[in-house]
């Protein structure tokens, strides 16, 4: 290929590993340069040939470098950028093009200083399962300090002056994602989100605000916001009226707990939802006289042992067949409605991260064991807990899958000494209803 001696090019090459080429420029070898994940074995390397400047720092300076891969996902289009400390954009940029490497560099002031780099997106994905997704490297003087290929969102901050968002002595912090790429109308509108600190007398509001999405505005919003520590507090977000949204997801954390993290269709009776967080009590978010307070609590291992397609994958996917799907419903199924009472799609979309925790807060009928938690037997080395008004409950059994025998559950009725009651379990059998992906299951 003839390249121009006085322009700078660049060469990418993709899912080749890099000793089984040889890159050469007017007879020189060059080094194969910037590795990004590709598919988890091989990279995507990019080599400047030519006459090729970088910005030249000052010594005051340290060099920002953002490579982005963009893979071939046609469902998938990140928006990330890199913010000061009085949330002046340094870096901003979209994805909009498919297989091709984006670099953003920048030089910014080294000493006394904080930056912020986000990233989001609508949909998380398992890279395992496919052979060119989204990747990115973030480099800050030199130094790699953050890197992924699957995210919903992200964020991390750099550099040498960075403190606490919150007091941590008393102080929690809730951080909110959103992402929405606007309307088909391509009109201006807004979500409005509202925080309230819930006690045992009484429900104070606390923090509101609303997220502005349009043309002209980032799809990607992001806010972080103080609470007493060891509070309860209650969430809720607010979707604009007659707008036809076309998509749109969101995410909410608590002192790195993530208690909501998917994507949101408002529509009809849906254009708010609330999320539980914090330290909740039964008298203080709960009607004490129909309603038991219900608590689950999981975290996910730092890595899988799981191959799929000769690596690791990245994620556990919500999936009842291959990762972990839980639901918390009524026992018979002449008492349920069409949908569970809570089912995991409803908190977290494609995937768990590794290595993070998460947390359901809600009210549940008043019930002793006539309802019950049940969740994949396969965790892949996941951990957690399930409490009823503050109480663990322990008293667990596996049982099978009536429809895939090969399948097991580990089923918690939502109460005490509730095995022992043979008629339960007189049938032996958990019926899977799969209903627009929710296993629901049901002991007869």
């Amino acid at each position: 290929q003839c390249l121009p001696r006085n322009e700078c090019s660049e060469v990418v090459v993709a899912s080749l590993p890099t000793n089984s080429y040889q890159i050469l420029f007017d007879g020189h070898s060059l080094d194969s340069g910037v590795e990004i994940p590709f598919n988890g074995k091989n990279p995507v390397t990019s080599t400047e040939v030519g006459t090729c400047t970088k910005p030249t720092c000052k010594d005051s300076e340290a060099l920002v470098d953002l490579q982005y891969w963009n893979g071939d996902l046609v469902f998938i289009g990140s928006t990330y950028r890199i913010e000061d400390q009085n949330g002046t954009y340094i870096i901003n940029a979209t994805s909009t093009s498919f297989d091709s490497l984006t670099r953003n560099r920048a030089c910014v002031p080294r000493d006394n200083s904080c930056y912020t780099f986000l990233i989001g997106n609508l949909i998380q994905w398992d890279p395992t399962l496919y052979v060119d997704t989204p990747s990115y490297n973030l480099f800050y003087d030199g130094k790699l300090i953050s890197k992924g290929d699957s995210w919903l969102f992200g964020s991390i901050q750099f550099g040498d002056s960075c403190q606490p968002r919150c007091n941590q002595d008393n102080e929690s912090i809730v951080e909110l994602f959103l992402y929405d790429d606007g309307s088909t109308s391509g009109a201006d509108y807004e979500y409005g989100w509202d925080l309230t600190l819930v006690t045992d007398d009484a429900s104070v509001p606390s923090s509101s605000g609303v997220v502005p999405i349009g043309p002209s505005k980032s799809p990607l919003y992001h806010e972080t916001i103080c609470t007493p520590k060891a509070s309860c507090s209650s969430f809720v977000i607010s979707a604009p009226e007659n707008v036809p949204i076309m998509g749109m997801s969101y995410a909410l954390a608590m002192d790195n707990t993530t208690y909501r993290m998917k994507q949101w269709y408002p529509i009809n009776k849906t254009s708010n939802q609330t999320t539980n967080m914090g330290s909740c009590t039964l008298r203080g978010l709960c009607d004490e006289h129909s309603q038991d307070l219900f608590e689950l609590e999981l975290h996910t291992p730092e890595r899988t042992e799981d191959m799929v397609n000769g690596r690791n994958s990245p994620v556990i996917r919500t999936d009842a067949s291959d990762g972990i799907s839980w639901v918390f419903d009524y026992s018979e199924v002449v008492k349920r409605d069409q949908l569970p009472i809570l089912t995991e799609s409803q908190y977290i979309g494609e995937a768990y991260e590794l290595d993070s925790s998460y947390r359901t807060v809600e009210c549940v009928p008043k019930s002793e064991c006539d309802l019950a938690f049940n969740i994949t037997a396969d965790l892949h080395g996941t951990s957690y807990t399930v409490r009823k008004n503050g109480v663990k409950l322990d008293d667990s059994r596996e049982l099978p899958d009536e429809f895939f025998t090969s399948r097991m559950w580990i089923m918690t009725p939502f109460g005490q000494n509730c095995f022992p009651i043979e008629r339960r379990l007189s049938s032996g059998a958990i019926a899977g209803i799969i209903i627009a992906c929710l296993v629901v299951l049901s002991i007869t």
